[in-house]
């Protein structure tokens, strides 16, 4: 990344107005020497500032090329300068009907793929162990199952309201849960599902990997004397480094995606930064509410190994989350999420989500996941023009959004 003593230009990708918003950032102020140029082609900025150059590249095609952007009057001097430039018309149609894809569906990974350790190649999925992919439903599935169960038209014998025996019976009640099948992996947002069968060099542990066992059975007891019972952390066998969990309801090994290498269509492995924005997503989709408490998931083993993490969550309040970004300090256009986000004590947090009054949806992660969350929201932060890094008492940060393939991007 450039020193802050650098020029910088910075771009942002307005799809309902049909305008690409453009800042640029100064070590000192403008004068003779800032000239700020589209290319011919209108795809490419140049910034010239005493003696400094730096270019980006458009996350869309403008209809200025050629143009050298004027300077304002009330710009003149300052360090900051800004413009708003229309697209050119036939990158609108492409631009305005991209889909947004989760992070490696089941449509996405090949089939008969090997899962493994991104951290050091272990295979925890033998290649012929998984014969088929399957899409979880959403979270609340099973929620609106039961709705339709009590709720719907019915003229026969059985109308009236179905109890909650009976709708479990038929697999979708409330307190229903897809359990794991052997040679099948499911597919969540965040995570794949396994039969424990399918599983190879992992561990099981109540808490860190030194006190784990390979034979994870013998954990079961233990676990359900824990208040409330816990769920297995699940390791690398290799390396140690924390894959997922098991979750006794559903029999399964839950793997992060953002931890584990697979077989897929796509171009690139999703991080956690796409896992997270995912979940916003469905979040505000499922929910309606732009604000969310990102608080440490309990009992992972990085809560015990970290106090600072255990202690705190994130308030995040989103913004725009269908934004497209270039920055000269990043070597492509980049979709993401934009949003407002600030640390507050893990305490407050709990307190804000018991309030009657609440309007953020909880979603928890692991520790080192929320840090590692953290972490990215500051450094986009610093990738703004500084006028718009702050607002409110609150930071904006970007948070990239998986795209498996964008040509529009890259044209």
């Amino acid at each position: 990344m450039d020193s802050l003593d650098d020029c910088s230009l910075y771009a942002e990708l307005l799809v309902n107005i049909r305008q690409i918003s453009l800042a640029a950032s100064l070590p000192s102020p403008s004068d003779i020497s800032t000239q700020v140029a589209l290319s011919a082609d209108g795809r490419t900025v140049r910034l010239s500032h005493r003696g400094q150059v730096c270019q980006l590249t458009l996350p869309a095609k403008v209809a200025l090329g050629g143009t050298l952007l004027p300077v304002q009057d009330q710009q003149k001097g300052a360090t900051g300068l800004s413009w708003r430039l229309p697209l050119d018309a036939s990158s609108i149609p492409s631009l305005a009907h991209q889909p947004d894809s989760p992070p490696w569906s089941a449509m996405d990974l090949r089939p008969n793929s090997e899962v493994a350790c991104r951290q050091c190649n272990t295979v925890v999925v033998p290649g012929d162990a998984v014969k088929v992919w399957k899409d979880l439903p959403s979270e609340n599935w099973a929620e609106m199952m039961e709705f339709w169960h009590c709720h719907k038209p019915d003229h026969g014998k059985d109308s009236g309201k179905a109890d909650e025996k009976t709708l479990s019976t038929r697999g979708y009640g409330a307190s229903s849960a897809i359990t794991a099948q052997k040679g099948v992996g499911f597919v969540d947002l965040t995570t794949l599902l396994f039969a424990e069968s399918d599983c190879r060099n992992i561990m099981f542990s109540l808490s860190s990997y030194e006190h784990g066992l390979a034979d994870r059975p013998s954990l079961a007891e233990e676990a359900s004397m824990v208040s409330p019972p816990r769920n297995l952390n699940v390791f690398c066998s290799s390396c140690q480094t924390q894959l997922g969990f098991f979750h006794f309801r559903t029999a399964a090994v839950t793997l992060l995606k953002w931890q584990i290498s697979c077989q897929s269509v796509s171009s690139a492995a999703p991080g956690i930064a796409e896992c997270f924005a995912a979940t916003l997503i469905a979040t505000i989709s499922r929910s309606g509410s732009s604000k969310s408490l990102i608080t440490p998931m309990s009992g992972t083993a990085q809560e015990a190994d970290d106090n600072a993490s255990k202690q705190s969550a994130i308030h995040v309040w989103v913004l725009n989350n269908t934004i497209v970004y270039s920055s000269s300090r990043v070597p492509e256009c980049t979709p993401a999420v934009k949003l407002l986000f600030k640390r507050i004590p893990r305490e407050k947090a709990e307190r804000m989500l018991e309030a009657i009054t609440c309007d953020a949806q909880e979603i928890s992660l692991p520790a080192d996941a929320l840090n590692e969350v953290l972490r990215h929201l500051e450094d986009s932060n610093s990738l703004l023009p500084p006028a718009e890094r702050v607002f409110r008492g609150w930071k904006v940060g970007l948070l990239t959004r998986y795209k498996p393939d964008s040509p529009d991007l890259h044209k």
